[in-house]
């Protein structure tokens, strides 16, 4: 389940264009499934572009998979209209299904005032990282969860608290090769929050297929 419904119509400025083919999209709807359902061959990019991403979270006693499916939503002159994503119909598993609305921590204001989860493209080292994540929190009070990559292969995490400063800390995201994408790191702990798991839980969020 979405911890809020933001179905409102997103109206991007007049002269950003359409996001050019290939592009990382600015906004997406993202569903995670902690129970996926069996479809054959498991997708093996865990990435916007790449289609689905099958990760594992890890705990510090535990750890189980979840799939992560994005759905970009269009960004034209006129601005967007999208309908939400065909819900899940299998079982949950550990946890609810959820889908949530993502969006870049850099991209139109009228997207990231509807976001569900904020995602910085730009890596930076982990104090910085700590400073941007609680300042997006702060400026974007609709958002339960943003993330800023750091050097390397982890990110730093923030999840808005009910009261008090956001919870924030460095999990890791796989291999050097192929890890998760934030993206996806993202999702993983919204839906992790909004299922009702302690954030300070997840210790890393990695692909299936380590790089």
């Amino acid at each position: 389940m979405s911890r809020r419904s933001p179905t409102a119509r997103v109206n991007a400025p007049p002269a950003r264009r359409a996001t050019a083919r290939g592009a990382a999209p600015q906004a997406a709807w993202a569903t995670v499934c902690f129970r996926p359902p069996h479809t054959g061959a498991l997708p093996r990019r865990a990435g916007l572009r790449g289609g689905p991403a099958w990760v594992v979270w890890h705990t510090r006693a535990a750890h189980g998979p979840a799939l992560v499916r994005f759905d970009a939503l269009p960004v034209t002159g006129r601005g967007s209209a999208y309908r939400d994503p065909s819900p899940c119909l299998h079982p949950p598993g550990r946890l609810p299904c959820d889908t949530h609305l993502w969006a870049d921590a850099d991209g139109p204001a009228e997207l990231r005032e509807h976001a569900d989860v904020l995602v910085g493209r730009v890596p930076e080292a982990v104090t910085e990282a700590r400073r941007r994540v609680r300042d997006l929190l702060a400026r974007h009070p609709g958002c339960l969860a943003a993330v800023v990559p750091g050097f390397g292969t982890g990110c730093v995490v923030g999840v808005r608290r009910a009261a008090g400063d956001p919870w924030c800390a460095r999990l890791e995201r796989g291999g050097p090769r192929a890890p998760a994408t934030p993206q996806a790191v993202a999702s993983v702990v919204h839906a992790w929050v909004a299922g009702g798991g302690a954030p300070g839980a997840l210790r890393a969020v990695v692909p299936v297929f380590p790089g």
